[in-house]
């Protein structure tokens, strides 16, 4: 049989109810700030993914540009050599 000093000596190593509460309001905690941060991550994807698609139509402008300006060179006779 366990003596009441068993049972102080075992109530100080086994864990709560409280104990237990405050682990699983820690852990809704921890999933919160872990939706917050997917949150905060795709946010960051989605802009990312846009400035690439805003570089990429950029750059063919950029081409389109300098191919008009290396004929209309070539048409006046000025040299475009880079």
């Amino acid at each position: 049989m366990l003596t009441n000093e068993d049972i102080v000596k075992l109530s100080a190593v086994l864990a709560t109810k409280e104990d237990i509460k405050d682990v699983k309001s820690e852990i809704a905690d921890l999933r919160e700030s872990i939706r917050l941060l997917t949150n905060s991550v795709d946010s960051l994807a989605k802009g990312v993914k846009d400035l690439q698609v805003e570089y990429h139509a950029v750059m063919n402008k950029v081409n389109r540009m300098e191919e008009w300006i290396k004929k209309a060179s070539l048409k006046l006779g000025i040299d475009f050599s880079q």
